[in-house]
């Protein structure tokens, strides 16, 4: 559940990037129609085209699976985002084809996409802060209530997004209600905490029966002089390569950790 918070906004100079981006890395994934939507199938393609481009340019592999049927799987494509940081993208989508076991079994429509991206590979200039974070729950039924823990062994500030199963990120904290994004070494800190005035009610998308998102967390030395709402406005849902192209201004400072889960529909 997003709100519909207030813009802030601040002067401060911003950090330097230490990173590099590789521009025009090309890579093609594909989908096949089993167990999820059209929808659901295309966004599970344009994932896996952007975790092979991620893994052009960072030098890693991940993973190479054709059929996608497990949606902890698709949730698994999001965490190689981390590894390096898709700024800018153009996605072609090219003819539906056809994914067949064998013989023996009926094909499956598939669909197959091509992109072209600029990736931002960081390097880290952060001391290291510890940062640890984990969600109340993997799965999700519609309906409940997430909860995300965060604790670093150093003082930090932290900040906490949703990345969305409709291709969306939004800065879930800090936000209008809850502004002190400081944390104490060895606090552990919860969002959102007992007395809040928002709750993270978990749902799928209209007409779907499972999503995969998920929560994004970044930490960052108080000394660094980052003011995360000079980036984002809590609240407003921006595309994925925009999301990644703010990000990457301030990510060479910052750890960061991503929480994938499911939800399901009742």
């Amino acid at each position: 559940m997003l709100l519909a918070w207030p813009v802030f906004a601040a002067a401060n100079p911003k950090p330097e990037r230490h990173g590099e981006i590789k521009k025009g890395i090309q890579a093609e994934a594909a989908c096949a129609i089993v167990g999820m939507s059209a929808e659901q199938s295309q966004l599970t393609a344009l994932q896996r085209a952007r975790v092979a481009a991620i893994e052009q340019a960072a030098g890693v592999s991940v993973t190479a699976v054709t059929l996608v049927t497990n949606f902890t799987l698709a949730a698994d494509f999001i965490k190689t985002y981390s590894r390096g940081f898709i700024v800018a993208e153009k996605v072609t989508w090219l003819p539906l084809g056809q994914y067949q076991k064998d013989s023996s079994t009926a094909p499956i429509p598939e669909y197959r996409v091509k992109i072209v991206a600029d990736v931002y590979i960081p390097k880290r200039k952060t001391k290291i802060l510890g940062l640890t974070a984990n969600l109340n729950n993997v799965v999700f039924r519609s309906g409940e209530k997430a909860k995300v823990t965060v604790k670093t062994k150093s003082a930090a500030r932290i900040a906490l997004f949703n990345i969305m199963a409709d291709d969306t990120v939004a800065l879930l904290f800090p936000n209008a209600y809850a502004k002190e994004n400081k944390l104490a070494a060895g606090e552990n800190f919860v969002f959102p905490a007992r007395d809040a005035k928002v709750e993270l009610e978990m749902q799928t998308l209209a007409g779907h029966k499972k999503d995969a998102e998920a929560i994004f967390v970044i930490a960052w030395d108080e000394a660094r002089k980052i003011n995360i709402l000079q980036y984002f406005a809590p609240g407003e849902a921006i595309p994925m390569s925009e999301f990644f192209a703010r990000l990457s201004e301030i990510i060479d400072q910052c750890e960061d950790r991503i929480l994938p889960y499911e939800v399901v529909a009742q």
